[in-house]
């Protein structure tokens, strides 16, 4: 049996946290002692998907100062995405780019893209939509939440001319609409693993599903 990963995993977290106002940056808010890209990172460290990139751009720097202990040795390479400040397309784009550079794709089949602000993601989670993508070769496998489509996406890499042809703050979207008919899906039954962090009360959710989480 071949235990070779065929899906790598890009994690975006080079947003400006515009949405969070004086509270700052979103991904090292505080969850359960530790930032919230911790948690996210710690589930793709986890899960079956390698090789594994982070992309930052806003506050670089201190983003991966934070975060030093959970990088571990050359398990996760950095990627700083400068032109960040033009939207999440970019380093949707930066972080193809850098994989396509600098790891042998031969034995990839596809990407899987996290963000960075939604750390109820488990690495079960993750390596569930790699064997959905694994079973049907489907070349788009998303998460449903009680129904309604979210994150993390996989992509095959046969769309890579199309991701780079993304502009402007979003991700794959287009390309899922362009390709609804070829999508696979699959329902995860927990709503909460979709919450983000882009506002001071989205914050506040995560901070109350965590502690529930904790009292299950």
């Amino acid at each position: 049996m071949d235990h070779q990963s065929h899906t790598a995993a890009i994690i975006l977290a080079a947003g400006t946290s515009s949405r969070m106002g004086e509270a700052g940056n979103k991904l090292l808010l505080p969850l359960h002692n530790r930032p919230v890209l911790a948690h996210v990172i710690e589930a793709v460290l986890g899960s079956r998907a390698r090789p594994l990139l982070l992309v930052l751009g806003h506050q670089a720097a201190e983003v991966k100062a934070r975060i030093q202990a959970d990088l571990r040795e050359n398990a996760l390479e950095v990627v700083e995405n400068a032109d960040y400040a033009q939207g999440q397309s970019t380093s949707m784009k930066a972080g193809l780019r850098a994989l396509l550079a600098s790891h042998a794709t031969q034995h990839l089949t596809s990407v899987i893209f996290l963000l960075g602000d939604q750390p109820m993601i488990t690495s079960a989670m993750i390596d569930q939509l790699i064997a959905l993508r694994e079973q049907t070769n489907r070349p788009i496998v998303l998460p449903l939440y009680g129904g309604r489509r979210g994150n993390p996406v996989i992509f095959s890499l046969d769309l890579v001319p199309e991701l780079l042809q993304v502009s402007g703050d979003e991700g794959g979207r287009k390309i899922i609409q362009r390709h609804s008919q070829e999508v696979a899906t699959l329902e995860m039954g927990e709503e909460a693993a979709n919450f983000d962090v882009d506002t001071w009360e989205a914050y506040m959710q995560v901070q109350a599903a965590w502690q529930q989480k904790m009292l299950e």
